[in-house]
């Protein structure tokens, strides 16, 4: 991990700890969302999901609800972001994403979820994503934050990152973000090929 002031090279491999689900703000709204590796925990009922419409893969420790929702997009243009989202052991997992209908759009609003969390939460260290069929951008990586004195204690992980016009976000939340559990969430991410 390096500090939250350098920008992460891409790099296949590196795993981090991950957490929050706050939507995409900007493109996605800011209203927000804050809200085989079965190992990582008793307490965890990993399952792997094909989430209609998301064109991934992913493993969830817990049933996640659905909420889809439209929201203003690129040119004014209106989006339909849906997330997946359930709480195991304290944590929130969720998964966001929208079609954006421009793939130029992808890097400012990835951008602009970075900020945003940012705005509410002290940024600490970043990585590199190891998803593998991701389109190759700088602002596409996972960043841990933390709530900043006196806004109680709270953990966040964030990945954000693009695939032609579609945008995701992958978040973990809770008081205390587990790291293992992190790693078998984002890592369980899988886009065709």
């Amino acid at each position: 991990m390096r500090p939250s002031s350098e920008r992460p090279r891409p790099r296949a491999g590196v795993s981090f700890t991950r957490g929050l689900v706050v939507a995409a703000i900007g493109v996605m709204g800011a209203g927000g969302i804050v809200g085989a590796l079965s190992g990582c925990s008793p307490a965890l009922n990993w399952r792997k999901l094909s989430p209609e419409g998301a064109q991934l893969t992913l493993m969830f420790p817990c049933k996640p609800e659905r909420e889809s929702r439209s929201q203003p997009g690129p040119a004014g243009q209106a989006v339909t972001v849906t997330t997946l989202s359930c709480k195991a052991r304290g944590e929130q997992y969720s998964l966001t994403w929208t079609d954006l209908g421009d793939a130029g759009a992808a890097s400012p609003a990835m951008r602009r979820m970075h900020e945003g969390i940012a705005r509410q939460m002290a940024p600490q260290a970043s990585a590199p994503l190891g998803v593998r069929g991701i389109t190759p951008d700088p602002q596409a990586f996972q960043q841990a934050f933390e709530a900043g004195s006196g806004q109680g204690r709270q953990q966040v992980r964030q990945a954000v990152f693009s695939r032609g016009a579609f945008l995701y976000q992958v978040l973990m939340q809770g008081e205390r973000v587990d790291a293992e559990a992190w790693d078998v969430f984002l890592g369980s991410v899988e886009l065709p090929a």
